[in-house]
C-alpha cells in the first residue's frame, strides 16, 4: 500500500474534501495513538487503522458495513418524500462516502436494516439469485387461522405479480403473532401475503437476514459497524 498524507486519510472517510480535513486537522481535533497531529501533510507508510477526530475513534476503512435498527416513521431514502431519512441517523460523513440501505425496509416497518457502499456486497444481499431470507415478526389484527400458515407455504396470489409468492416458512408464536421467512423483496410484501390470505399486519419487524440476527441490545434509531465475524456468517468475502 503506497504512504498516505494526513489529510488525505481524513478525506477518504469522508471528512469533505482534502481542504476541508486540512482545516479539521489544523484546529487540534485530529489524534492518532493518543497524540494530537497538526500537520496535514504528515505522511504514514502505512495507514493508520483507527483515527480519533473530536473525541471519537474512528475506523480508517472506506468500505462501510452496517447495520441499524431501523425505527417507525423513517424512510430509507436519501432523498425522503414524507419522514425522516435513516441516513439522518448514520453520521454526516457517510454521505460523502456513498452508503446506501441494503434493501428497503418500509416506513411503517421496524427493524435489522443493513447499509454498505460497498457495490459487491449489495448487489449479494439484494440478489433474488442468492435467495438469502429474511425473517419477519409480524403482529395481526385478527388470530392466526389454522390453514393460513399452510396457504403461505404453497404460495399466495398478489396483484401484479405473475407467480405465487411463497414463505419459506411460518412460524406461530400465539394467536396473533406470527414469524414468517422470505427471500424476496417486493413491495410491501409481508403485509400483503397476510391480507391474501385473510388477515392484516397491525405491526412488522425484521429480525434477521441470512443467519444474521438484530441485536438485541441495539435500540431503535442506533447502529453500529457489522464484525468480520458477522460479513462470514453473510457469506460475504471482501475484495
Amino acid at each position: 500500500m503506497p504512504a498516505i498524507t494526513l489529510e488525505r486519510v481524513l478525506a477518504s472517510i469522508g471528512f469533505g474534501s482534502r481542504k476541508d480535513a486540512r482545516a479539521l486537522i489544523r484546529e487540534g481535533v485530529v489524534e492518532i495513538n493518543g497524540e494530537v497531529m497538526d500537520d496535514p501533510t504528515m505522511v504514514f507508510e502505512t495507514r493508520p487503522e483507527t483515527i480519533v477526530v473530536n473525541g471519537e475513534e474512528i475506523s480508517t476503512e472506506t468500505e462501510i458495513y452496517g447495520m441499524i435498527h431501523k425505527p417507525l416513521d423513517y424512510e430509507c431514502s436519501a432523498r425522503p418524500q414524507h419522514h425522516e431519512s435513516v441516513f439522518s441517523l448514520l453520521p454526516e460523513r457517510y454521505e460523502g462516502l456513498g452508503v446506501r440501505c441494503v434493501g428497503r425496509l418500509d416506513v411503517d416497518t421496524t427493524g435489522l436494516l443493513l447499509f454498505s457502499n460497498d457495490g459487491a456486497f449489495i448487489h449479494q444481499m439484494e440478489s433474488p439469485k442468492k435467495g438469502i431470507r429474511k425473517l419477519y415478526r409480524a403482529h395481526l389484527a385478527r388470530p392466526f387461522e389454522k390453514g393460513q400458515d399452510k396457504q403461505l407455504l404453497n404460495g399466495v396470489f398478489l396483484k401484479g405479480e405473475k407467480a405465487p409468492v411463497t414463505a419459506k416458512s411460518v412460524n406461530k408464536i400465539d394467536d396473533t403473532t406470527v414469524e414468517i421467512e422470505i427471500t424476496e423483496g417486493l413491495y410491501h410484501q409481508v403485509r400483503r401475503m397476510f391480507a391474501a390470505v385473510g388477515n392484516h399486519v397491525l405491526d412488522l419487524e425484521r429480525l434477521a437476514i441470512g443467519e444474521l440476527k438484530l441485536e438485541d441490545s441495539l435500540t431503535p434509531g442506533s447502529w453500529r459497524a457489522l464484525t468480520q465475524e458477522e460479513l462470514d456468517i453473510l457469506g460475504f468475502k471482501k475484495g
